[in-house]
């Protein structure tokens, strides 16, 4: 049996599930890159390949989830509860291959998306995807580009701090600068954001109200607190099994066990020791 009729039936003994998930609730997505690419060059997974991003959104799609921007979403989705039936498509960081890749296929599926940008990175290169692998970022005009296409331009700190770590001063720097830098480059008005890390404190959320956004997203965690935001972050290769975990926000809380954080620690070291050797 050839590997498309195997895919094809796995996808469509998900559909059930994800339909009963959209009548329950709505979900947050969250990529970095779509790109095939080297594992030893993106030992964080961030890169999806494309055909996989393809598939995941088609699934989604098909299960009867109505795609928007976070910030189209931010009122419906604070709500309590959080109205169903929604899905939005996030990436995190600002990769070119958003604009180069990953909005192709959106585009032909109709399906609309935010990217949240870290100011300092734009027009360099990711410092977590190794040379070869795809991690060139956006310029100002490719960021222009995606915005007139109808993709919301969101927030994502100046440096990519962990703002857990800063006070309310440092934090609203970060939130509030790039906020100002994005707005300055689009021209429209920038209002959600995105935790560098999935990480924030007190004063981090006091900074985020404060500067007027309309809504904040986490990494992996959260609520639908509207500045709390809870999220499935997507890494490479993962199966369905795994999305469907982090839908409905399984996966996170799956880590936290004892054998699975010593097997993450054992996987960080590794990563850490091919990192120096590369």
């Amino acid at each position: 049996m050839s590997h498309a009729v195997t895919g094809s039936r796995s996808r469509l003994s998900w559909l059930g599930p994800l339909r009963e998930l959209r009548r329950r609730r709505s979900v947050i997505l969250g990529y970095h890159g779509v790109a095939d690419c080297d594992r030893r060059l993106d030992l964080s997974r961030l890169q999806v390949p494309p055909e996989l991003f393809r598939r995941q959104l088609q699934m989604l799609s098909a299960a009867g989830f109505r795609f928007m921007t976070m910030s189209d979403a931010a009122d419906e989705l604070a709500r309590e509860p959080p109205r169903p039936g929604l899905a939005v498509v996030t990436f995190d960081d600002g990769l070119r291959n958003n604009l180069t890749t990953a909005a192709p296929i959106l585009s032909d599926l109709g399906i609309p998306a935010t990217v949240y940008v870290a100011c300092d990175f734009i027009g360099g290169h990711s410092p977590w995807i190794g040379a070869g692998g795809g991690g060139e970022m956006l310029s100002e005009e490719e960021i222009r580009v995606l915005a007139r296409s109808g993709w919301e331009i969101g927030a994502h700190t100046l440096s990519h701090p962990d703002l857990a770590t800063l006070g309310y001063d440092g934090c609203m720097n970060e939130i509030d600068g790039s906020r100002r830098v994005l707005e300055s480059i689009t021209g429209g008005r920038v209002d959600t954001f995105a935790y560098p890390f999935g990480r924030y404190g007190p004063e981090a959320l006091a900074a985020v109200r404060d500067c007027g956004m309309r809504a904040a997203v986490t990494t992996g965690s959260g609520s639908w607190r509207r500045f709390e935001l809870t999220r499935a972050m997507i890494s490479a290769g993962d199966p369905t099994a795994i999305l469907a975990l982090k839908l409905v926000d399984l996966y996170e809380p799956l880590l936290r066990t004892a054998p699975l954080r010593a097997a993450r620690r054992a996987s960080r070291l590794v990563r850490a020791r091919m990192q120096g050797a590369a």
